[in-house]
C-alpha cells in the first residue's frame, strides 16, 4: 500500500514532537517566513522532494531538509539527496568510520558531538546529512529510520 504524502507528513511531525521539535535549530518548514522558504526552494525541486516538512540546521551553510519523498542536504559546498524508498541503512558517519575504516584503538565516538548522518542507498552509495550535534542528530536519525521503514515496506 502506497502511503499518501499527508500521511508521511503527519508521521514526520509526530516523530519530531517526540524529540521536542521544532527548536532553535530545527524548524517546521511551513513555519518559516515566505522569504526563507523561497531561499531553500530555489535549491530543491518540490516535484522530486515532496512537501518539505522539517529543516535541520547547524549554520546558514549546513542544513538538511526532510520531505515526504526525499531527504535533501547541503554541506556548504554541495547538495546531497536520497529518495526515502532508496534508503538501505543509516548510521552516524563516525560510527561507520569506526566500524569499517579506522582501527578501533585510534578513535572513540562521543555521542553528544555526533552531527553527520550517513545514509547508504540500495546501490551502496553513501551520502552525509548534517545537523546540529547531540539531540538534533538523534532526532534526525530516528526520523530517517522511521521513514525508511514506512517507505520500504509497501
Amino acid at each position: 500500500m502506497k502511503k499518501s504524502e499527508s500521511f508521511i507528513e503527519n508521521r514526520i511531525k509526530w516523530k519530531a514532537s517526540q524529540y521536542n521539535l521544532p527548536n532553535e535549530r530545527v524548524f517546521l518548514f511551513e513555519g518559516l517566513d515566505k522569504q526563507k522558504r523561497a531561499q531553500y526552494m530555489r535549491q530543491i525541486s518540490r516535484e522530486k522532494t515532496g512537501k518539505i516538512v522539517l529543516l535541520f540546521t547547524d549554520s546558514e551553510d549546513n542544513w538538511t531538509a526532510v520531505g515526504t519523498k526525499m531527504i535533501i542536504g547541503y554541506d556548504g559546498e554541495r547538495m546531497n539527496s536520497i529518495s526515502l524508498d532508496e534508503i538501505q541503512r543509516s548510521t552516524s558517519k563516525s560510527f561507520y568510520e569506526l566500524q569499517f575504516m579506522v582501527p578501533k584503538s585510534q578513535k572513540r565516538i562521543q555521542k553528544e558531538l555526533e552531527c553527520e548522518l550517513l545514509i547508504i542507498d540500495k546501490r551502496g552509495n553513501k551520502k552525509v546529512f548534517i545537523t546540529d550535534k547531540g539531540s538534533d542528530f538523534f532526532a534526525l536519525f530516528n526520523i530517517v529510520l522511521m521513514l525508511s521503514r514506512l517507505c520500504n515496506n509497501d
